[in-house]
């Protein structure tokens, strides 16, 4: 897996041993300067980061940087839970003191509010800002579709800024209706391999530079392409959905 590092804005490789352990960590905004929706994608990210990783048998260990107050952090959580982001299972104070975590840290996924942009040890990925209507007090209290949310950000590359609108919200959430009911009526049919084009497309978007957009563009021109027979297209998308976490097979056994 590459990834650009915001040190030197070149590709790096993260390790990719098989069972070996990596260490990610996201460095949050600082307190008195609170930015959680920029905070949530730094999560999010690092969860693209980590559902990759177990692809590709590489056990992770994510955690934050919790200097604010409860309140923040709890949001956070809270928000992180419902766009179905991994939980961080470690806390560090400052993302320079890895103890916490048994190791020096391997990435260092940088929120847009971070303060500390050069944070020691380990590959630096640097997050655009976001932003998300009515900010993350709207995705705690319910406002959205948390998943629509979570589909409308992963359309934007980590390093471009993301500032949804809630027409964009409302086609995410449109998207999301939509595969959901073809991944469930693809299931009825035969199964058969992924489609080969598409799984190369989605390997190659998975291992370079979290490209999630451009799974995103691989789901739809598959769910375009005339003669690709059901079952790869069902296959394909539930492989895809490993990483997206958008739950496309929720519809299963439902009508």
């Amino acid at each position: 897996m590459r990834i650009t590092d915001a040190r030197t804005l070149t590709p790096a490789e993260i390790p990719r041993t098989s069972g070996g352990l990596l260490r990610v960590c996201v460095d949050t905004s600082p307190t008195g300067q609170f930015d959680g929706t920029g905070d949530l994608r730094g999560l999010l990210i690092a969860d693209v980061l980590f559902r990759i990783a177990e692809l590709d048998g590489v056990q992770v260990v994510t955690g934050y940087v919790d200097t604010g107050p409860p309140e923040n952090a709890e949001a956070l959580r809270g928000a992180a839970d419902l766009l179905g982001i991994h939980p961080p299972s470690v806390a560090t104070p400052d993302a320079r003191y890895w103890a916490p975590f048994g190791a020096p840290v391997d990435v260092h996924v940088l929120a847009p509010g971070a303060r500390n942009r050069r944070p020691g040890h380990g590959l630096m990925v640097a997050v655009a800002s976001a932003q998300l209507p009515g900010g993350l007090d709207a995705v705690t209290a319910g406002e959205h579709d948390p998943l629509a949310l979570r589909l409308a950000l992963l359309g934007h590359g980590h390093t471009r800024p993301a500032r949804l609108g809630p027409q964009e919200v409302t086609r995410a959430r449109a998207l999301l209706d939509h595969w959901r009911h073809q991944v469930a009526f693809w299931a009825d049919a035969p199964s058969r391999p992924m489609h080969a084009g598409t799984a190369r497309r989605l390997d190659r978007a998975f291992h370079h530079d979290l490209d999630t957009p451009a799974v995103l563009d691989a789901l739809r021109c598959l769910e375009a392409e005339p003669g690709v027979p059901d079952g790869s297209r069902f296959e394909s998308f539930v492989y895809a959905d490993r990483v997206l976490a958008l739950e496309l097979p929720r519809e299963i056994g439902r009508s």
